[in-house]
Protein backbone atom coordinates (compact mmCIF):
# COMPACT_ATOMS: atom_id res chain seq x y z
CA UNK A 1 0.00 0.00 0.00
CA UNK A 2 1.28 3.84 -0.96
CA UNK A 3 2.42 5.90 1.95
CA UNK A 4 -0.78 8.11 0.89
CA UNK A 5 -3.27 5.68 1.11
CA UNK A 6 -2.34 4.16 4.15
CA UNK A 7 -2.67 7.71 5.92
CA UNK A 8 -5.97 7.73 4.04
CA UNK A 9 -7.03 4.18 5.69
CA UNK A 10 -5.89 4.95 9.01
CA UNK A 11 -8.36 8.66 8.98
CA UNK A 12 -10.88 5.63 7.95
CA UNK A 13 -10.30 3.73 10.67
CA UNK A 14 -10.45 5.70 13.66
CA UNK A 15 -13.53 7.22 12.62
CA UNK A 16 -13.18 10.97 11.71
CA UNK A 17 -16.35 12.78 11.77
CA UNK A 18 -15.86 15.03 8.56
CA UNK A 19 -13.69 15.64 5.86
CA UNK A 20 -12.77 14.08 2.84
CA UNK A 21 -11.87 10.68 3.52
CA UNK A 22 -10.54 8.38 0.46
CA UNK A 23 -12.35 4.96 -0.19
CA UNK A 24 -9.82 2.90 0.40
CA UNK A 25 -10.02 -0.31 -1.21
CA UNK A 26 -6.72 -1.51 -2.48
CA UNK A 27 -4.90 -4.63 -2.94
CA UNK A 28 -1.91 -5.68 -0.26
CA UNK A 29 0.70 -7.04 -0.29
CA UNK A 30 -0.68 -10.47 0.69
CA UNK A 31 -2.40 -10.49 -2.68
CA UNK A 32 -5.80 -9.21 -0.48
CA UNK A 33 -8.25 -6.48 -1.78
CA UNK A 34 -9.22 -4.33 1.06
CA UNK A 35 -12.85 -3.18 0.46
CA UNK A 36 -14.58 -0.14 2.68
CA UNK A 37 -17.27 0.15 4.03
CA UNK A 38 -18.98 2.84 5.84
CA UNK A 39 -22.27 2.24 8.05
CA UNK A 40 -24.24 4.50 10.15
CA UNK A 41 -24.47 0.99 12.93
CA UNK A 42 -21.59 0.23 14.80
CA UNK A 43 -23.81 -2.55 15.95
CA UNK A 44 -22.95 -3.93 12.91
CA UNK A 45 -19.01 -4.38 13.10
CA UNK A 46 -19.57 -8.43 13.69
CA UNK A 47 -21.53 -8.56 10.64
CA UNK A 48 -18.37 -7.35 8.04
CA UNK A 49 -16.58 -9.89 9.77
CA UNK A 50 -18.65 -12.73 9.01
CA UNK A 51 -18.85 -11.73 5.29
CA UNK A 52 -15.24 -11.50 5.20
CA UNK A 53 -15.15 -15.23 6.88
CA UNK A 54 -17.69 -16.35 4.32
CA UNK A 55 -16.05 -14.91 1.18
CA UNK A 56 -12.32 -16.25 2.32
CA UNK A 57 -13.63 -19.32 3.07
CA UNK A 58 -15.04 -19.53 -0.73
CA UNK A 59 -12.02 -18.79 -1.87
CA UNK A 60 -11.81 -14.71 -2.01
CA UNK A 61 -9.07 -12.96 -0.77
CA UNK A 62 -11.01 -10.25 0.24
CA UNK A 63 -10.50 -7.77 3.69
CA UNK A 64 -13.55 -5.57 4.69
CA UNK A 65 -12.50 -2.24 6.46
CA UNK A 66 -15.90 -1.29 8.12
CA UNK A 67 -16.01 2.16 9.58
CA UNK A 68 -18.99 3.07 11.53
CA UNK A 69 -19.96 7.18 11.70
CA UNK A 70 -22.46 8.49 13.92
CA UNK A 71 -26.27 8.03 13.24
CA UNK A 72 -26.71 12.12 12.90
CA UNK A 73 -23.61 12.91 11.17
CA UNK A 74 -23.35 10.30 8.58
CA UNK A 75 -25.50 11.42 5.98
CA UNK A 76 -23.75 14.88 5.82
CA UNK A 77 -20.05 13.08 5.80
CA UNK A 78 -20.96 10.30 3.61
CA UNK A 79 -22.53 13.66 0.91
CA UNK A 80 -19.19 15.38 1.29
CA UNK A 81 -17.10 12.47 1.00
CA UNK A 82 -18.93 11.34 -2.72
CA UNK A 83 -18.47 14.97 -3.77
CA UNK A 84 -15.20 14.88 -3.47
CA UNK A 85 -14.77 11.37 -4.66
CA UNK A 86 -13.39 10.21 -1.62
CA UNK A 87 -16.36 7.87 -0.87
CA UNK A 88 -16.19 4.01 0.30
CA UNK A 89 -16.50 1.52 -2.29
CA UNK A 90 -19.62 0.34 -0.36
CA UNK A 91 -21.95 2.03 2.05
CA UNK A 92 -25.18 2.02 3.60
CA UNK A 93 -27.85 4.51 2.14
CA UNK A 94 -31.16 5.34 3.42
CA UNK A 95 -34.22 3.70 1.56
CA UNK A 96 -36.23 5.47 -1.09
CA UNK A 97 -35.01 9.13 -0.94
CA UNK A 98 -31.53 8.86 0.27
CA UNK A 99 -30.97 6.18 -2.49
CA UNK A 100 -32.39 8.03 -5.56
CA UNK A 101 -30.19 10.93 -4.41
CA UNK A 102 -27.73 9.07 -4.70
CA UNK A 103 -28.57 7.14 -7.90
CA UNK A 104 -29.87 10.40 -9.57
CA UNK A 105 -26.00 11.62 -9.69
CA UNK A 106 -24.84 8.58 -11.07
CA UNK A 107 -22.76 7.88 -7.70
CA UNK A 108 -24.18 4.20 -7.28
CA UNK A 109 -23.61 1.59 -9.10
CA UNK A 110 -26.65 -0.06 -10.99
CA UNK A 111 -26.77 -3.68 -9.29
CA UNK A 112 -29.35 -5.77 -11.44
CA UNK A 113 -27.09 -7.17 -13.72
CA UNK A 114 -24.22 -7.65 -10.69
CA UNK A 115 -26.78 -9.03 -7.57
CA UNK A 116 -29.39 -12.00 -7.84
CA UNK A 117 -32.13 -10.27 -6.05
CA UNK A 118 -34.86 -13.29 -6.17
CA UNK A 119 -34.32 -13.27 -2.45
CA UNK A 120 -35.77 -9.95 -1.54
CA UNK A 121 -39.22 -10.79 -1.31
CA UNK A 122 -40.44 -7.73 0.01
CA UNK A 123 -41.26 -5.68 -3.12
CA UNK A 124 -41.85 -2.36 -1.03
CA UNK A 125 -38.41 -2.88 0.25
CA UNK A 126 -36.71 -3.55 -3.44
CA UNK A 127 -38.72 -0.29 -4.59
CA UNK A 128 -37.09 1.73 -1.98
CA UNK A 129 -33.56 0.87 -3.79
CA UNK A 130 -34.58 1.83 -7.53
CA UNK A 131 -34.15 4.41 -9.52
CA UNK A 132 -36.20 4.93 -13.11
CA UNK A 133 -36.26 1.25 -13.23
CA UNK A 134 -32.68 0.48 -12.16
CA UNK A 135 -31.61 -1.24 -8.18
CA UNK A 136 -28.96 0.58 -6.86
CA UNK A 137 -29.16 -1.19 -3.06
CA UNK A 138 -29.58 -4.18 -1.45
CA UNK A 139 -32.24 -4.00 1.50
CA UNK A 140 -30.90 -4.82 4.59
CA UNK A 141 -33.95 -4.44 7.59
CA UNK A 142 -37.21 -4.01 7.94
CA UNK A 143 -37.60 -1.53 11.37
CA UNK A 144 -40.97 -2.03 13.22
CA UNK A 145 -42.44 0.82 15.68
CA UNK A 146 -44.19 -0.57 19.32
CA UNK A 147 -44.79 1.07 22.73
CA UNK A 148 -42.32 -0.83 25.01
CA UNK A 149 -43.23 -0.86 28.75
CA UNK A 150 -41.75 -1.52 31.96
CA UNK A 151 -43.61 -4.80 33.51
CA UNK A 152 -42.49 -4.21 36.52
CA UNK A 153 -43.94 -0.72 36.98
CA UNK A 154 -47.40 -1.94 34.98
CA UNK A 155 -47.24 -4.41 37.83
CA UNK A 156 -46.63 -2.47 41.26
CA UNK A 157 -49.79 -0.30 39.80
CA UNK A 158 -51.70 -2.96 38.31
CA UNK A 159 -52.23 -2.38 34.72
CA UNK A 160 -52.18 -3.85 31.87
CA UNK A 161 -51.32 -3.31 28.14
CA UNK A 162 -54.24 -1.69 27.10
CA UNK A 163 -56.70 -2.44 24.29
CA UNK A 164 -58.43 0.95 23.28
CA UNK A 165 -57.13 4.19 23.20
CA UNK A 166 -58.84 4.89 26.53
CA UNK A 167 -57.63 2.24 28.45
CA UNK A 168 -54.17 4.03 27.26
CA UNK A 169 -54.81 7.53 28.62
CA UNK A 170 -56.34 6.22 31.73
CA UNK A 171 -52.83 3.92 32.15
CA UNK A 172 -51.06 7.49 31.93
CA UNK A 173 -53.07 9.01 34.10
CA UNK A 174 -52.53 6.49 36.98
CA UNK A 175 -48.93 6.95 36.51
CA UNK A 176 -48.68 10.31 36.31
CA UNK A 177 -50.54 10.63 39.46
CA UNK A 178 -48.43 8.28 41.31
CA UNK A 179 -45.22 10.30 40.47
CA UNK A 180 -44.49 8.25 37.51
CA UNK A 181 -43.54 9.53 33.96
CA UNK A 182 -45.75 7.51 31.72
CA UNK A 183 -44.05 8.37 28.27
CA UNK A 184 -40.47 9.14 27.42
CA UNK A 185 -40.50 11.90 24.51
CA UNK A 186 -37.21 13.80 23.04
CA UNK A 187 -38.49 17.17 21.50
CA UNK A 188 -35.11 17.90 20.07
CA UNK A 189 -35.03 14.86 17.61
CA UNK A 190 -37.53 15.53 14.94
CA UNK A 191 -36.89 12.47 13.34
CA UNK A 192 -38.16 10.69 16.30
CA UNK A 193 -41.32 12.13 16.99
CA UNK A 194 -42.14 11.39 13.46
CA UNK A 195 -41.71 7.85 13.65
CA UNK A 196 -43.93 7.95 17.09
CA UNK A 197 -46.69 10.01 15.24
CA UNK A 198 -46.50 7.30 12.46
CA UNK A 199 -47.31 4.37 14.97
CA UNK A 200 -50.41 6.69 15.41
CA UNK A 201 -50.92 6.76 12.55
CA UNK A 202 -50.89 2.69 11.54
CA UNK A 203 -53.33 2.32 14.07
CA UNK A 204 -56.34 5.12 13.26
CA UNK A 205 -55.86 5.28 9.50
CA UNK A 206 -55.59 1.86 8.60
CA UNK A 207 -54.81 0.11 5.07
CA UNK A 208 -58.07 1.68 3.33
CA UNK A 209 -57.02 5.24 3.80
CA UNK A 210 -53.57 5.26 3.71
CA UNK A 211 -54.13 3.22 -0.01
CA UNK A 212 -56.38 6.35 -0.97
CA UNK A 213 -53.52 8.73 0.43
CA UNK A 214 -51.11 6.42 -2.11
CA UNK A 215 -53.99 6.73 -4.41
CA UNK A 216 -54.13 10.47 -4.60
CA UNK A 217 -57.98 10.02 -3.39
CA UNK A 218 -57.57 11.78 -0.14
CA UNK A 219 -54.28 13.75 1.38
CA UNK A 220 -53.21 15.19 4.24
CA UNK A 221 -55.41 17.43 5.41
CA UNK A 222 -58.34 14.58 5.48
CA UNK A 223 -60.41 14.94 8.63
CA UNK A 224 -59.21 10.99 9.37
CA UNK A 225 -55.32 12.37 9.34
CA UNK A 226 -56.32 15.62 11.65
CA UNK A 227 -58.18 13.04 14.28
CA UNK A 228 -54.88 11.23 14.21
CA UNK A 229 -52.82 13.94 14.71
CA UNK A 230 -55.14 15.04 17.43
CA UNK A 231 -54.73 12.01 19.89
CA UNK A 232 -50.61 12.21 19.13
CA UNK A 233 -51.02 15.68 20.66
CA UNK A 234 -53.33 14.32 23.62
CA UNK A 235 -49.99 12.12 24.26
CA UNK A 236 -47.83 15.74 25.04
CA UNK A 237 -49.79 15.71 28.63
CA UNK A 238 -47.79 12.61 29.96
CA UNK A 239 -44.49 13.62 28.25
CA UNK A 240 -42.19 14.48 30.92
CA UNK A 241 -41.84 18.26 31.21
CA UNK A 242 -39.28 19.09 29.84
CA UNK A 243 -39.38 16.88 26.87
CA UNK A 244 -38.99 19.49 24.11
CA UNK A 245 -35.41 20.03 25.54
CA UNK A 246 -34.66 16.55 25.49
CA UNK A 247 -32.49 14.72 22.60
CA UNK A 248 -29.57 16.59 22.56
CA UNK A 249 -27.36 13.19 22.98
CA UNK A 250 -30.00 11.67 20.65
CA UNK A 251 -30.40 8.49 22.86
CA UNK A 252 -31.54 10.05 25.90
CA UNK A 253 -35.27 8.39 25.72
CA UNK A 254 -34.02 4.87 25.66
CA UNK A 255 -31.45 5.57 28.72
CA UNK A 256 -33.93 7.16 30.68
CA UNK A 257 -36.69 4.25 30.16
CA UNK A 258 -33.82 1.57 30.82
CA UNK A 259 -33.07 3.35 34.06
CA UNK A 260 -36.36 3.10 35.19
CA UNK A 261 -37.61 7.08 34.88
CA UNK A 262 -40.45 6.60 32.47
CA UNK A 263 -42.83 3.43 32.44
CA UNK A 264 -43.58 3.40 28.47
CA UNK A 265 -41.35 4.48 25.42
CA UNK A 266 -42.75 4.94 21.56
CA UNK A 267 -39.70 3.13 20.40
CA UNK A 268 -38.09 1.08 17.18
CA UNK A 269 -37.14 -2.41 17.74
CA UNK A 270 -33.83 -1.48 16.52
CA UNK A 271 -32.92 0.61 19.78
CA UNK A 272 -33.94 -1.94 22.21
CA UNK A 273 -30.50 -3.55 22.49
CA UNK A 274 -29.16 -0.10 23.29
CA UNK A 275 -31.92 -0.46 26.15
CA UNK A 276 -31.04 -3.87 27.59
CA UNK A 277 -27.64 -2.59 27.60
CA UNK A 278 -28.00 0.28 29.51
CA UNK A 279 -29.85 -1.89 31.93
CA UNK A 280 -29.53 -5.64 31.72
CA UNK A 281 -32.29 -6.58 34.06
CA UNK A 282 -35.08 -4.63 32.83
CA UNK A 283 -37.87 -6.47 31.86
CA UNK A 284 -39.87 -5.12 28.81
CA UNK A 285 -43.11 -5.66 27.34
CA UNK A 286 -44.46 -4.04 23.71
CA UNK A 287 -47.66 -2.98 22.69
CA UNK A 288 -49.34 -1.52 19.42
CA UNK A 289 -50.69 1.59 20.21
CA UNK A 290 -54.43 0.73 20.46
CA UNK A 291 -57.72 1.85 18.48
CA UNK A 292 -60.78 4.27 19.40
CA UNK A 293 -62.91 1.05 19.88
CA UNK A 294 -62.47 -2.73 21.13
CA UNK A 295 -64.08 -3.51 17.93
CA UNK A 296 -61.38 -2.05 15.93
CA UNK A 297 -57.40 -3.58 15.27
CA UNK A 298 -54.04 -1.90 16.24
CA UNK A 299 -51.65 -1.75 13.50
CA UNK A 300 -48.06 -1.76 13.51
CA UNK A 301 -46.28 0.95 12.09
CA UNK A 302 -42.89 -0.22 10.09
CA UNK A 303 -40.24 1.21 7.03
CA UNK A 304 -37.68 -0.18 5.18
CA UNK A 305 -34.76 0.72 6.95
CA UNK A 306 -31.99 1.15 3.95
CA UNK A 307 -29.70 -0.35 1.30
CA UNK A 308 -26.20 -1.33 0.59
CA UNK A 309 -25.14 0.30 -1.93
CA UNK A 310 -22.13 -0.20 -4.39
CA UNK A 311 -20.14 2.89 -5.46
CA UNK A 312 -20.20 3.72 -8.75
CA UNK A 313 -16.68 5.18 -8.93
CA UNK A 314 -14.43 3.11 -8.10
CA UNK A 315 -11.61 3.46 -10.23
CA UNK A 316 -9.06 -0.01 -9.19
CA UNK A 317 -10.68 -2.60 -10.86
CA UNK A 318 -9.54 -5.42 -8.62
CA UNK A 319 -11.24 -3.59 -5.70
CA UNK A 320 -14.07 -3.11 -7.87
CA UNK A 321 -14.45 -6.31 -8.52
CA UNK A 322 -14.13 -7.66 -4.89
CA UNK A 323 -16.46 -5.12 -4.22
CA UNK A 324 -19.28 -7.17 -6.50
CA UNK A 325 -18.20 -10.02 -4.98
CA UNK A 326 -19.23 -8.66 -1.52
CA UNK A 327 -22.91 -6.65 -3.16
CA UNK A 328 -23.63 -10.36 -4.36
CA UNK A 329 -23.00 -11.76 -1.00
CA UNK A 330 -25.43 -9.01 0.80
CA UNK A 331 -28.21 -10.43 -1.02
CA UNK A 332 -27.85 -14.01 0.08
CA UNK A 333 -30.03 -15.67 2.84
CA UNK A 334 -26.75 -16.35 4.81
CA UNK A 335 -25.93 -12.58 5.34
CA UNK A 336 -29.61 -11.79 6.17
CA UNK A 337 -29.65 -14.93 8.79
CA UNK A 338 -26.16 -13.60 10.21
CA UNK A 339 -27.85 -9.87 10.11
CA UNK A 340 -30.80 -10.79 12.24
CA UNK A 341 -28.74 -12.95 14.09
CA UNK A 342 -26.77 -10.40 15.46
CA UNK A 343 -28.97 -7.39 15.44
CA UNK A 344 -32.22 -8.87 16.10
CA UNK A 345 -34.31 -7.63 13.32
CA UNK A 346 -36.07 -8.30 10.44
CA UNK A 347 -34.75 -8.75 7.10
CA UNK A 348 -36.34 -8.59 4.06
CA UNK A 349 -34.20 -11.63 2.32
CA UNK A 350 -36.48 -14.72 2.27
CA UNK A 351 -35.30 -17.69 4.61
CA UNK A 352 -34.25 -15.51 7.63
CA UNK A 353 -35.92 -16.52 10.59
CA UNK A 354 -35.49 -14.49 14.30
CA UNK A 355 -33.75 -16.18 16.48
CA UNK A 356 -35.74 -16.92 19.83
CA UNK A 357 -32.78 -15.27 21.88
CA UNK A 358 -34.92 -12.00 20.58
CA UNK A 359 -38.62 -12.00 21.92
CA UNK A 360 -39.57 -8.76 21.21
CA UNK A 361 -38.31 -9.14 17.79
CA UNK A 362 -40.07 -12.24 17.38
CA UNK A 363 -43.06 -10.57 18.77
CA UNK A 364 -42.37 -7.37 16.52
CA UNK A 365 -42.05 -10.13 13.42
CA UNK A 366 -45.48 -11.83 14.08
CA UNK A 367 -47.21 -8.06 14.02
CA UNK A 368 -45.37 -7.41 10.51
CA UNK A 369 -46.65 -10.52 9.10
CA UNK A 370 -50.10 -10.43 10.57
CA UNK A 371 -51.03 -6.57 11.72
CA UNK A 372 -48.84 -3.91 9.02
CA UNK A 373 -49.65 -1.12 8.06
CA UNK A 374 -50.24 -1.22 3.82
CA UNK A 375 -49.07 0.65 2.28
CA UNK A 376 -47.00 2.83 4.58
CA UNK A 377 -48.41 6.95 4.20
CA UNK A 378 -44.97 8.25 6.41
CA UNK A 379 -41.62 7.77 6.14
CA UNK A 380 -40.18 5.49 3.28
CA UNK A 381 -43.63 5.70 1.53
CA UNK A 382 -44.31 7.23 -2.21
CA UNK A 383 -45.25 10.33 -0.29
CA UNK A 384 -41.73 10.87 1.16
CA UNK A 385 -39.58 10.36 -2.05
CA UNK A 386 -39.71 13.47 -3.87
CA UNK A 387 -38.64 13.25 -7.87
CA UNK A 388 -34.72 14.18 -6.99
CA UNK A 389 -33.49 16.46 -9.84
CA UNK A 390 -29.60 16.47 -10.30
CA UNK A 391 -27.16 19.87 -10.10
CA UNK A 392 -23.52 19.56 -10.44
CA UNK A 393 -21.51 21.91 -7.77
CA UNK A 394 -19.43 24.28 -7.67
CA UNK A 395 -16.21 21.26 -8.37
CA UNK A 396 -18.23 20.25 -11.12
CA UNK A 397 -19.29 16.94 -8.91
CA UNK A 398 -22.70 15.86 -9.33
CA UNK A 399 -25.06 16.40 -6.10
CA UNK A 400 -28.67 16.52 -5.91
CA UNK A 401 -31.10 19.08 -4.85
CA UNK A 402 -34.57 17.94 -3.97
CA UNK A 403 -37.96 19.19 -2.11
CA UNK A 404 -39.18 17.50 1.10
CA UNK A 405 -40.98 14.06 2.01
CA UNK A 406 -43.63 13.79 3.90
CA UNK A 407 -41.12 12.65 6.67
CA UNK A 408 -39.35 15.71 6.99
CA UNK A 409 -43.05 17.23 6.45
CA UNK A 410 -43.79 16.32 9.70
CA UNK A 411 -40.47 16.59 11.28
CA UNK A 412 -41.41 20.41 11.07
CA UNK A 413 -44.72 20.31 12.56
CA UNK A 414 -44.88 18.00 15.40
CA UNK A 415 -43.10 19.55 17.77
CA UNK A 416 -45.45 23.05 17.76
CA UNK A 417 -48.15 20.55 17.81
CA UNK A 418 -47.10 18.69 21.34
CA UNK A 419 -46.57 21.91 22.77
CA UNK A 420 -49.57 23.49 21.59
CA UNK A 421 -48.29 26.10 19.43
CA UNK A 422 -49.66 25.04 16.04
CA UNK A 423 -53.65 22.95 16.20
CA UNK A 424 -54.18 19.64 14.85
CA UNK A 425 -55.97 20.99 11.36
CA UNK A 426 -53.36 23.93 11.34
CA UNK A 427 -50.36 21.10 11.33
CA UNK A 428 -52.39 18.94 8.72
CA UNK A 429 -52.25 21.85 6.34
CA UNK A 430 -48.46 22.55 6.80
CA UNK A 431 -47.64 19.30 5.87
CA UNK A 432 -50.10 18.98 2.78
CA UNK A 433 -48.29 22.56 1.91
CA UNK A 434 -45.10 20.42 1.97
CA UNK A 435 -45.94 17.46 0.27
CA UNK A 436 -47.83 18.63 -2.28
CA UNK A 437 -45.57 17.61 -5.10
CA UNK A 438 -47.18 14.65 -4.53
CA UNK A 439 -50.71 15.36 -5.35
CA UNK A 440 -50.44 17.42 -8.46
Amino acid sequence: MKGMEKVLCVLAVVGMSGGLLSACGTTGSSGSTTVTVWSWRSQDAPLWQKVQDALNKKGDNIKIQFRSIQATNYDSVLQTAMDGGQGPDIMYQRAGEGTEQYAAANMLKPLDKIVNFSNITNQSALEAAQYKGKTYGVPFAIQTMEVFYNTDIFKKYDLQPPKTWADFINICKVLKRHGVTPLEAMGIQGWMLALNFDEIGATFLGNKFTQQLVDKKVNYTNPAFVDALAHYQQLSAYFEPNFKAVGSAGNEQETNFALGKSAMVMDGIFDIPTIEQDNKNLHIGAFLIPPEKPSQQSRIDWYVDGNISMNNDIKNPQVEKAAEEVIKYVATTAFGQDFSDIAGEISPIKGVTISPKYPLSVQAYQWYQTRSISPVFGIRSPMDTPPPTPINSKKGNKSVNDTNGIFSAEQKVLLPLLTHQMTPKHAAQEIQKTVSWYFR
